[in-house]
């Protein structure tokens, strides 16, 4: 038994080396874990050795006894899984059993029989490499082969029922090594010749199984094609390229690393995309202005406005000047260029006054001096008379009105040209003018007197004019002495210029 336990401990070191890196798929596993998934009917060929001996049983005074022979099995097995763990195996075999007897013999000396070995055994799979085996086995009689002329097939059991125990390594892969001792449980001997002596077989089977169909389909709890064993994420579908796990947004970052898994992101940003702090379309990584709304034309900067008037250039019609929407960006125009716009100016085409709302210094009588400067606004005078006409014509000139010298009185002729006056003043546009009636000395004599003089004698003028028809409403005096000199007072000719009176006319 010692040689048979030494041959069997070869065997199995020599095909544990043989087969360890063949293992099947079901034997695959992460992190050290056993691959849970579902397993097919499998099946195959198997070839064993058998180490045969006969048990003695019963009152045995001469120690008989028999030697361990070696013979041989071969056949079929077919696996019907139960689950994970647990499978029934039925198997058939050919199988050539061995004997020799020592000190003497019962029934059989030597030779050896062949049976159809029947198995049927339960396997328990603890690990994914190795399980163990029970269950009974039925051997039924084929023939006896170089046994003694006398020994016949009739001389024993023809069905015997054993019980088996073993255990296999890489139960479920391609090549499983395995061995078991089997138990018999019936006589051999069919005749009992030999009283209350019996016979019973003890055999030790150590050999090999070659599966020749039936696969393991690893589990994939999320259905997503990549079984648990492989996959990152086993309970959520995912793509082989990340392990199983998904990438919702297809943007190469798992669900798992994804801070935005339903937008497409970058790396950069932990899967989410570039930001666009200021919502303008443009990211802030190409964004010149990112925290301001702006357009791609100017870098994601606002469209600029020069002039800061709050219209951007691109509808400013006067980018570089402040201006209104009113007038696309531009000032409110001044089209006759007086400064004021147009919008206040009541002639917008005329340059004006702002005193006069944009409109030109008003001018009624055309004479070219505006009213505001016109004495005589409403009727045409020259300019140098302030606008109103000169109390003159070819036959009377004040400045040639005469006095008495050194009195008001006036001179005969005096008198007779102020007639024309007056008949000049109630003519044509004269009659509706006032008249103020100046009076002017020469520089001889003291300044008081002279003032009263100058005065009496526009008084003497204005009383003339009034006796000559000119209403008395319309004359205003004054004395002005030789304060107004129009001439050289140190020239008798200078001082006669200078003894005048003058009529001025205002309306």
């Amino acid at each position: 038994m010692k040689n048979v336990l030494l041959i069997v401990s070869f065997l199995l070191m020599h095909f544990t080396i043989f087969c360890q890196n063949d293992h099947d798929m079901d034997d695959m596993s992460m992190h050290g874990k056993y691959a849970k998934g579902t397993y097919s009917v499998s099946g195959g060929l198997l070839g064993a050795l058998n180490f045969n001996d006969l048990r003695v049983t019963g009152d045995n005074p001469l120690n008989i006894g028999y030697r361990t022979q070696t013979g041989w099995s071969a056949g079929i097995w077919l696996c019907l899984p139960l689950g994970q763990k647990f499978a029934l195996e039925p198997q058939v075999m050919y199988s050539f059993y061995k004997y020799r007897s020592v000190n003497g013999s019962i029934l059989l000396p030597y030779g050896g029989i062949s049976y159809i070995s029947i198995p049927l055994l339960l396997k328990w799979i603890p690990q994914r490499d190795i399980a163990f085996t029970f269950g009974p086995q039925l051997d039924l009689l084929n023939k006896l082969t170089d046994t003694p002329p006398a020994i016949v097939k009739d001389n024993f059991t023809n069905a015997i029922l054993s019980l088996s125990a073993g255990l296999e390594i890489l139960p479920r892969g391609p090549v499983t090594i395995f061995g078991r001792y089997i138990h018999g449980i019936n006589d051999l001997d069919k005749t009992n010749s030999q009283g209350n002596l019996e016979l019973f077989n003890s055999n030790i089977q150590a050999g090999i199984k070659i599966k020749l169909f039936g696969k393991f389909t690893p589990a994939d709890t999320d259905a997503d094609g990549i079984p648990d064993y492989k996959d990152n994420c086993p309970t959520v579908a995912g793509l082989a390229a990340f392990m199983g796990c998904p990438d919702t947004d297809g943007d190469g970052i798992t669900d798992a690393d994804d801070l935005c898994p339903n937008v497409a992101g970058t790396t950069k940003y932990n899967g989410c995309p570039i930001p666009d702090t200021d919502n303008d379309g443009i990211n802030d990584e190409v964004d010149k202005c990112p925290k301001e709304a702006g357009t791609a034309k100017y870098n994601g900067c606002p469209v600029p406005d020069t002039d800061h008037d709050g219209i951007n250039d691109e509808m400013d019609k006067c980018p570089t000047v402040a201006g209104t929407a009113k007038y696309d960006g531009c000032p409110i125009p001044d089209t006759d260029g007086d400064g004021i716009n147009d919008e206040n100016d009541k002639c917008p085409t005329v340059a004006g006054l702002a005193a006069y709302d944009g409109c030109p210094n008003p001018d009624k009588d055309n004479d070219g001096v505006p009213d505001v400067d016109d004495w005589c606004p409403s009727i045409k005078g020259p300019v140098d008379n302030h606008g109103c006409p000169r109390v003159e014509n070819a036959v009377f000139n004040a400045k040639m009105i005469q006095f008495v010298t050194g009195s008001a009185n006036l001179t005969a002729q005096a008198k007779k040209d102020l007639r024309e006056g007056a008949k000049l003043l109630n003519s044509g546009d004269f009659k509706d003018l006032r008249v103020e009636v100046q009076g002017n000395t020469d520089s001889d004599g003291s300044v008081e007197y002279n003032h009263k003089l100058s005065h009496r004698r526009a008084e003497a003028v204005k009383a003339e004019l009034i006796k000559d028809g000119v209403r008395g409403d319309r004359l205003t005096t004054i004395g002005f002495g030789e304060d107004n000199p129009i001439a050289d007072n140190k020239t008798a000719a200078g001082k006669a210029l200078n003894r005048r009176v003058e009529l001025i006319a205002r309306q």
